[in-house]
């Protein structure tokens, strides 16, 4: 899924230290053509930017 095409409340996972981490997305906001998205997992909340055309798995 693009980035750009992320909701508030989509799962996203990924594997870290041979465990899988669970991720939900709190929000997303876009300032030009890079989106924040902030983002919940049992290691807290975060936020990361991103190009838009990026991809990452969501589920």
């Amino acid at each position: 899924m693009k980035i750009q095409e992320l909701k508030q409340g989509d799962k996203i996972t990924q594997h870290l230290d041979n465990a899988t981490v669970l991720f939900e997305v709190l929000s997303i906001k876009q300032i030009g053509r890079r989106f924040l998205v902030t983002f919940r997992s049992a290691y807290g909340i975060a936020t990361a930017s991103y190009q838009g055309e990026s991809f990452i798995t969501a589920i």
